[in-house]
């Protein structure tokens, strides 16, 4: 049975009404980045979807954060304090936020600004040894769609796990980006998670891409709201 994840893009913008649906906390946070507007925009999204589907008052909603690498409760992937069976995830650029929920399966989501993926090192950065072959004769837009794509996939598994940047996206190889998106291979130290669904996901922003995994064996249904 598929398992349902829901999504929600959002247009970064500075509004004074997400600032004050989050807690103390996020907005000390937010008040040491360079730019604000992204981490404001993206965690009121998050409270938003999460009040939404849970019948909640979004300021209300109360979050952890636990490492998976180190165990330390200061930081790593968060969660909703008082309903454990409810997973999200949160990916946002300078312009745009997603956020992806489940039910009952750990999620991870991640989009990727094209531009962002215009440098001469990606390649390096990002890819196996292996994965390179799958970008030959693909050049300009295509290109940078391309490796969106790709590295999209990669950081939704390593969201999903929650390992995020402890695990070099070249160790985590998944299918080249004319194929349908699935974990090829897992080569960190860290132990690799037994079971990975990926999905591409379908944005109405043509400047990114974005993938959502799930630590399932089960295939994603994605319902966007």
């Amino acid at each position: 049975m598929p398992v349902q994840v829901v999504v929600r893009e959002a247009e970064v913008t500075d509004s004074p009404a997400d600032l004050a649906l989050l807690d103390d906390g996020e907005r000390a946070r937010a008040g040491r980045k360079r730019e604000a507007a992204p981490f404001v925009t993206g965690h009121a999204l998050v409270r938003r979807l999460l009040g939404e589907l849970l019948e909640r008052d979004p300021a209300g909603l109360t979050f952890a954060r636990r490492c998976t690498t180190c165990g330390s409760e200061l930081h790593g992937k968060p969660s909703l304090v008082d309903l454990p069976g409810w997973h999200f995830s949160l990916s946002y650029t300078a312009s745009l936020a997603v956020v992806a929920v489940a039910e009952g399966v750990e999620v991870g989501v991640d989009t990727e600004d094209l531009t962002d993926a215009d440098f001469e090192g990606f390649a390096g950065a990002t890819l196996s040894r292996d994965e390179v072959a799958s970008f030959e004769g693909l050049s300009g837009r295509d290109l940078l769609v391309a490796r969106a794509r790709v590295w999209a996939r990669k950081e939704s598994v390593l969201k999903a796990t929650g390992h995020g940047l402890v695990v070099d996206p070249s160790e985590v190889l998944v299918t080249g980006p004319l194929d349908a998106p699935a974990l090829r291979a897992w080569r960190a130290e860290e132990p690799a998670p037994p079971a990975v669904s990926i999905l591409d996901l379908d944005l109405r922003t043509e400047s990114h891409r974005a993938a959502v995994a799930g630590l399932t064996d089960e295939p994603l249904e994605v319902i966007t709201a």
